[in-house]
């Protein structure tokens, strides 16, 4: 069985795949700057993960949309194509032919308002329509933020919490301290005074959630 967490967004989604014996993450960044950039600093998570080879980095320019309307819209459908493809791949890669895989996300966040929410609903739609139609629906999870947050510490539990909570995970038998040992080698540099955790790893560890709560919840 190959379980397939998902952390969703439109600017740093993030996955986490889990093959029975190892675990694999990769994240997809969208910004003005090139990786080369974002890596500058021998201490940024940028520069750290990218010497690692169970984790993909990938960046994808970001571009300024159009004022006008209708071009803007038009240009958006085009970014969440481009977004949603590129990442999909990624997620692909690390799934053997012949598996069985299940796949699971977060709902949507209600928190976002206005144009945000409609963005990432139609982004959502698209990775949703790559999963179902390659493995269906019934191999389809989506779990409220809530759960996963009380899955892992509590239900209004802060990004720097879902960080240090996930440093006390031990999977035997596995690589999973791969990540637990570089987060925790770098968490007085990754995790700023504010308790807001530096990208990408925020959206990462969401992902290993979501996988992990999939594979307790298959159990």
């Amino acid at each position: 069985m190959i379980y397939v967490g998902i952390d969703f967004s439109l600017n740093s989604p993030a996955f986490c795949v889990f093959d029975g014996k190892k675990f694999s993450w990769g994240s997809l960044t969208r910004s003005e700057r090139t990786l080369e950039s974002l890596k500058k600093g021998k201490e940024k998570p940028y520069s750290v993960l990218s010497e690692e080879n169970w984790i993909d980095l990938v960046v994808l320019s970001k571009k300024e949309l159009p004022s006008e309307y209708s071009e803007r819209e038009r240009i958006k459908i085009d970014y969440f194509q481009e977004l949603v493809e590129f990442f999909w791949q990624k997620v692909e890669s690390k799934i053997p032919k012949d598996t069985e895989v299940v796949i699971a996300m977060e709902g949507l966040s209600f928190a976002s308002n206005g144009n945000a929410l409609i963005d990432i609903s139609m982004a959502t739609a698209l990775i949703r329509k790559k999963i179902v139609d390659k493995f269906g629906s019934a191999q389809f999870f989506v779990f409220s933020p809530t759960s996963i947050k009380k899955f892992a510490k509590k239900g209004n539990a802060k990004k720097d919490e879902l960080y240090h909570a996930i440093l006390e995970k031990d999977l035997p038998g596995t690589n999973f301290n791969r990540l637990t040992n570089i987060l925790a080698a770098n968490k007085e540099n990754w995790i700023t005074k504010s308790g807001t955790v530096n990208k990408p790893l925020d959206d990462i560890i969401d992902a290993t959630w979501i996988c992990l709560y999939l594979m307790e919840n298959e159990k």
